[in-house]
């Protein structure tokens, strides 16, 4: 089923229970109505943007795409500029769904599309719309495995058993959570997903403040998070309690051992591990009674795995090749046909990532062949980044690579060959490339170079 029929079938069951709590307290009868007024808007099969900050808002309109039918472009909020532009024409909605705050700041970006930024008055009410098995539910833009952004499809019933699956893998009874990551994410989706199966309710942070979530975490009883490691490390600089939490889940990037050894020691809590990718939703979940291992844990039950090196073979346990992925629900494909035939290889998706297997099947990530950084839990392609700069008229070549940044990951900086060396070139073309991207993708430094090596 598609995450709005899930939502349906759990309000069914238990109409007066909490579902989201924040700005707002709905119960999942109230969560279903106001789904249910912004699926009027939505016609099956219709191209719907959802660009909004966290909010109780910005899930039951997400729902409400789902709701009737529609296919949800879900898009960071954080994107903006030509970003933006690009996703925009290129998706080419009939609504963008977004909140005012945006609305305000990507006015010329949005200007001649119709947005929608609360739900209507309807009235009325009519069961959710049901997917066909191969049908588009939910677009990314971030296809990680290609290395550039373009369209990621994803039929809507496979998500939902995504969720099902992780809900099983983390065996964990009556949820309450809390969303720290945009829903537009793979993992704020699957945090969205678990809390439904489980019927479940999610408090919901617009922006992230350490203080405020352990506020949250303490007086709500939230018992499991999900979340990047920069928020551990965070949680790790604060001194407090946190004692109900149960299972502590950490993704979308490296885990460092002193995050997981510091959190033990002030909290008592284990941190686990998940591993996805925009193509692949989540893969593998890390059980607790493996913590004392810094291991990606195990494929799901529905996922089937093989690490192959490069000479083809496949890696005996311990040795590194890149990971091959069959599962359920992987995405469809891209929109670019011949981008799909490349990471497709006899039905096994090759995700570009790096990983070794021990001899009680855990994985252990060893890094990516893919051209893709990961800075503050988000995605950077450098082909993007190269694309911008190589239109500025004093560069003949450039080449975007990462730098570390400690716990926040792999910052992108570029080197580029110019036509004619002048004073305050490096910084021209920093600013060039970083008032065209969103925040997280702004180049950290300009190098000048004679040649690329």
């Amino acid at each position: 089923m598609s995450l709005a029929e899930l939502l349906y079938e759990k309000g069914k069951v238990n109409p007066e229970k909490v579902f989201l709590n924040g700005d707002r307290t709905l119960t999942y009868e109230q969560a279903i109505n106001e789904v249910y007024r912004f699926s009027t808007l939505v016609s099956p099969g219709e191209t719907i943007v959802h660009l909004m900050f966290n909010s109780t808002m910005s899930v039951t309109s997400y729902l409400g795409i789902y709701w009737a039918g529609g296919k949800v472009v879900a898009v960071d909020p954080l994107t903006s500029a030509e970003d933006l532009r690009f996703i925009l024409e290129d998706s080419n909605p009939s609504l963008v769904f977004t909140d005012n705050e945006i609305a305000n700041r990507e006015k010329e970006v949005l200007k001649g599309y119709k947005i929608i930024t609360e739900p209507p008055s309807t009235q009325g009410f009519m069961r959710p719309y049901s997917y066909r098995e191969d049908e588009v539910g939910l677009i990314y833009y971030y296809a990680g495995i290609a290395g550039k952004t373009m369209q990621v499809l994803h039929s809507a019933k496979r998500v939902e058993l995504n969720a099902a699956s992780l809900y099983r893998a983390i065996n964990i009874k009556g949820i309450s959570t809390v969303l720290t990551v945009p829903v537009a994410h793979v993992l704020g989706n699957s945090v969205l997903g678990v809390s439904l199966e489980d019927g479940g309710q999610m408090y919901i942070m617009k922006k992230f403040d350490v203080k405020a979530l352990m506020k949250v975490i303490n007086e709500n009883n939230i018992n499991y998070l999900a979340t990047v490691p920069m928020i551990y490390d965070a949680l790790n600089s604060e001194n407090g309690r946190l004692d109900p939490l149960k299972i502590c889940v950490s993704s979308a990037a490296p885990l460092f051992p002193q995050t997981i050894k510091l959190f033990k020691e002030k909290y008592g809590k284990d941190i686990v591990q998940q591993y996805g990718f925009t193509e692949g939703l989540v893969m593998t979940y890390q059980d607790p009674m493996f913590a004392s291992k810094i291991t990606i844990g195990k494929p799901l039950p529905e996922v089937e795995i093989k690490v192959i090196k490069n000479d083809g073979k496949d890696a005996n346990p311990g040795e590194t090749g890149e990971l091959w992925v069959k599962a359920p629900w992987i995405m469809l494909g891209y929109k670019d046909v011949e981008e799909s035939v490349k990471v497709f290889e006899n039905g096994w998706l090759k995700t570009g990532d790096l990983v070794a297997q021990d001899e009680e099947g855990l994985l252990y990530f060893k890094g990516i062949k893919k051209r893709m950084l990961k800075y503050k839990g988000y995605p950077i392609f450098p082909r993007d980044l190269e694309d911008i700069l190589i239109t500025h008229p004093d560069v003949a070549k450039v080449l975007v690579v990462g730098e570390d940044a400690g716990n926040a990951g792999v910052q992108p900086v570029a080197k580029v060959v110019v036509k004619k060396k002048r004073d305050g070139l490096e910084t021209e073309l920093l600013n060039y490339v970083n008032s065209k991207v969103a925040f997280y993708k702004r180049l950290k430094r300009v190098y000048i170079v004679d040649k690329l090596e």
